[in-house]
């Protein structure tokens, strides 16, 4: 088991095991973070004690994800991982603890023991923000995270068209998605310029830690970003006030995270917007007397559904096609093109292209060394190579093809990431049969415009019309 402690302030603390600090001054600190801009750029001195602790908890959670590798558990993947967070409302988080402990596990496939320790030491709460003009928080209704990928991007639309005032946040992981974001946010808010809407981004970059051991050695999964971006969203909220809610726009698709093949349990998916999730979630927020509920208004909408409700948006049609929903968008210099940009290969890449093939986009605005067809398969015939997550795909379609009159296997394979309410899987069983003819409907495009072969590869006889 891997044991961190989580310092806050160079508190002094009896540690065992790994050590990071979040220091008050970032130069000190092994967590690089600017996070405090969130509450400083309302001229606010600091957060609720409870929402500080919800926001050192999801910093906590992200450091320990990203620097502890998954290599060196028992099976490669799920890892022992018990973690020593400081709190202000002690009392509060131990009365969670067991379901909090529940949730993150759920998100990210580990076992994960959060042990709790009192602090009285508040983070950077001594300052107000001079460097920038001041935000007025009565000008925002609500909080919806911004990644720069198309659900998001529509989800941004879909607010403005609905005359809210939203305030975007953003997360900065990777320098050269920064810009991409800002801009596609200023398209946004040129358009929409009679609403109150604004975007702001914040970053937490794990360093070296103190008394290293061998497991900490870096993590590329990260599947607990979302858990920080969600902490960010709620410090926002907390600041506009009671009741405001926090939005995810992600497809239903996506979010049900079903398992590609049997030996692919959803690992390289996320499970941020999945409803069991989502609810854990929200009873905890609710359990420790936050009001704000984290809500995903595209949960029972397939992409293509999503580029269907915006294709004739001027903003849309103009830049969706910047939009990145790439799991590793940055890596395109390695192909000698000019990051950051879709792959066209990796899961969510292929759910992007579908969504757009279907409602009769092209999108140009991938990896041109990379076509889908037979030949790109066999050049990159390895378990973990290229066009592995294209060969799990079609063989979903394999599967479906075959399996698509039996309800009860589709809703048994529905429920294996967790479990749904009878709406809740009536709503999935429809986004998935709709969502996989998209895929289908990509790959007749395919046959024609790529030299075809994908179908013959998995003995693929059914069209898209013979599906609907």
């Amino acid at each position: 088991m891997s044991n961190v402690w989580i310092v806050k302030n160079e508190q002094q603390v009896q540690t065992e095991g790994t050590t990071f600090n979040i220091s008050s001054k970032n130069n000190k600190s092994n967590i690089k973070t600017d996070i405090e801009n969130l509450w400083r750029m309302f001229s606010m001195e600091n957060l609720s004690p409870i929402i500080e602790d919800f926001l050192i908890i999801g910093m906590a959670v992200f450091t320990v994800d990203k620097k502890i590798s998954r290599r060196f558990s028992t099976d490669g993947w799920s890892r022992e991982l018990n973690v020593h967070i400081p709190v202000l409302e002690f009392q509060k988080w131990l009365s969670v603890k067991n379901k909090l402990e529940k949730t993150l596990s759920f998100l990210s496939g580990d076992n994960w023991i959060l042990s709790f320790y009192p602090t009285e030491e508040r983070f950077r709460g001594d300052k107000i923000n001079k460097k920038y003009s001041v935000k007025n928080k009565a000008s925002f209704d609500c909080i919806s995270l911004f990644s720069g990928g198309l659900d998001s991007f529509c989800g941004a639309l879909k607010l403005m068209e609905e005359k809210k005032n939203p305030l975007f946040l953003g997360f900065k992981e990777y320098s050269l998605l920064i810009k991409r974001q800002q801009d596609l946010f200023k398209e946004i808010q040129e358009a929409y310029d009679q609403q109150s809407s604004d975007f702001v981004q914040f970053s937490v970059t794990p360093g070296k830690p103190f008394n290293i051991n061998e497991s900490v050695v870096g993590e590329s999964t990260s599947r607990s970003r979302s858990f920080l971006f969600i902490t960010g969203a709620v410090a926002v909220a907390s600041i506009i006030g009671e009741y405001t809610p926090v939005y995810i726009p992600e497809n239903g698709f996506i979010g049900i995270n079903v398992p590609l093949t049997q030996s692919r349990s959803g690992s390289c998916s996320t499970r941020t917007t999945h409803p069991y999730f989502l609810k854990l979630l929200n009873e905890v927020l609710d359990e420790i007397g936050v009001t704000h509920q984290v809500m995903n208004f595209y949960s029972t909408m397939t992409k293509g559904e999503i580029v269907e409700e915006h294709k004739n948006n001027i903003v849309f049609r103009e830049k969706f096609k910047e939009t990145l929903s790439c799991s590793h968008p940055c890596q395109g210099r390695y192909d000698g093109v000019s990051p950051p940009v879709n792959c066209g290969y990796c899961y969510p890449c292929l759910i992007r292209r579908a969504s757009l093939i279907v409602n009769g986009f092209i999108d140009d605005q991938y990896n041109p060394n990379y076509e889908l067809n037979r030949r790109f398969i066999e050049e990159n015939n390895k378990l973990d190579g290229k066009a592995s997550d294209l060969k799990a795909i079609l063989f979903t379609l394999k599967r479906y093809v075959e399996k698509r009159h039996d309800q009860l296997f589709i809703r048994r394979l529905l429920r294996i990431q967790g479990p749904l309410t009878s709406v809740e899987i009536n709503s999935y069983e429809r986004v998935y049969r709709e969502s996989l003819r998209e895929i289908l409907q990509m790959i007749d495009y395919e046959e024609v415009t790529n030299g075809g072969g994908l179908k013959n590869y998995m003995d693929l006889k059914e069209s898209y019309e013979e599906l609907c």
